[in-house]
């Protein structure tokens, strides 16, 4: 697959397959979120894949009414993060967006093994935390659920039209621009 290919194939589905996701994949996709590139090397990411069917009921149990649809994944990843992990410059903390980093090529990679990948924030933080023994201290910023594509027939009629609707993205020149910020790129409120 192109990687053009699977970036664009990328999209937050909902419509899983219960089918077990082998753990040489998985461990595909971790690999491929440590070549991110990483400030001073620091590597500031921690990702906890949780199949164990007893962990992964108890993480499924901290999920929002509204991401009902991941109960069906066969595995649930916490992505976790430290300020303290990561470099500081002045009041710049890295380490939040090196784990952005490392994230996208995580998801890049679980397209390209023919996974659907969802970075969710709809979950108790703090439960989820005690589920997969995250320190308090550390940052939970997303659960990533996987599955393989499957069965949309469960999905709400909102989550089945966007499941069903193309990806919309800004504009070029609602995000980019050549040499200054330009007043088309500030958000509209």
């Amino acid at each position: 697959m192109e990687l053009m290919d699977a970036i664009n194939k990328r999209k937050a589905n909902r419509a899983l397959d219960t089918k077990t996701i082998d753990n040489e994949i998985l461990v595909r996709l971790a690999m491929a979120a440590s070549t991110a590139p990483s400030s001073m090397n620091n590597q500031p990411w921690r990702y906890v894949t949780v199949t164990d069917p007893k962990v992964l009921g108890d993480l499924k149990e901290t999920l929002s009414p509204g991401n009902y649809w991941a109960k069906k994944s066969p595995a649930i990843v916490g992505v976790v993060t430290n300020n303290a992990w990561g470099m500081t410059l002045g009041n710049r903390e890295y380490a939040p967006f090196e784990l952005g980093m490392a994230t996208m090529a995580y998801q890049i990679q679980a397209i390209s093994e023919g996974l659907y990948v969802h970075p969710i924030a709809g979950f108790n933080a703090d439960e989820a935390k005690k589920v997969m023994h995250i320190a308090s201290e550390d940052s939970l910023m997303v659960l990533l659920v996987l599955g393989y594509p499957g069965d949309d027939s469960g999905l709400s009629e909102k989550h089945l039209a966007s499941e069903k609707s193309e990806r919309v993205r800004l504009p070029l020149e609602k995000f980019h621009s050549f040499n200054t910020f330009t007043e088309e790129m500030k958000p509209q409120k």
